[in-house]
């Protein structure tokens, strides 16, 4: 058995429940607060289709494992839509945040095997640690454990993020071009990214990259 760990607000409550058949279609591992998925309210356990839109509201969150050790957390006020309908997952980040370790993606000769796109930007990996928060003018991104490739919405502004303890920038819209500059700490620390590992029974070792 599996122990899996949800909370209800106001109240925590636990419930065990068998491990899932292997799926590589996303599967809802925690839920806290209002956490919508197609305008329902998310379930804990549920298996997603390989389309569909994430809604969380204030001090709310979810954690989504898919392919057995791939995890990512849609942080609060966040709209997030998911896209696993091919090989390479795609995540559109309208607005707020997600928290991503993946350990297990499927390989994809000379591409990127898990994309984020936002606005301003997009976050392509084959593997890592990274975090991305956007808003409707600028998006961050940061390695927090690997190596992400960021560019602009246009395709411009290309950059390679390595680090085994985050490095992050900020692109901005600035008219109809975009900006790109370094970036510190923002929105998230150690402990959120070792939590999302943890759902997947994975650690960070922060003396040295993934």
């Amino acid at each position: 058995m599996v122990q899996r760990v949800f909370f209800l607000i106001p109240m925590a409550m636990i419930a065990l429940r068998a491990a899932p058949a292997a799926t590589s279609l996303p599967i809802v591992e925690y839920v806290e607060g209002s956490v919508k998925i197609d305008g329902k309210d998310a379930d804990f356990g549920q298996i997603l289709p390989k389309t569909a839109t994430v809604v969380t509201g204030p001090s709310a969150y979810c954690d989504i494992v898919f392919g057995g050790r791939n995890a990512f957390r849609v942080g609060q006020n966040s709209i997030v839509k998911l896209d696993f309908r091919k090989t390479k997952p795609e995540i559109g980040l309208v607005k707020g945040g997600i928290t991503s370790v993946l350990r297990k993606l499927e390989k994809i000769a000379g591409k990127d095997s898990f994309v984020v796109r936002t606005q301003s930007a997009i976050a392509a990996v084959r593997g890592t640690s990274f975090c991305v928060w956007a808003d409707e003018s600028s998006t961050y991104v940061c390695a927090c454990n690997g190596a992400v490739r960021t560019l602009d919405a246009k395709g411009r502004n290309a950059q390679t993020l390595e680090s085994s303890h985050h490095v992050a920038r900020l692109y901005q819209a600035k008219g109809k071009a975009f900006t790109v500059e370094a970036a510190g700490m923002l929105h998230h620390d150690d402990a959120l990214v070792e939590s999302v590992a943890a759902r997947i029974g994975e650690g960070v070792d922060w003396s040295t990259r993934e």
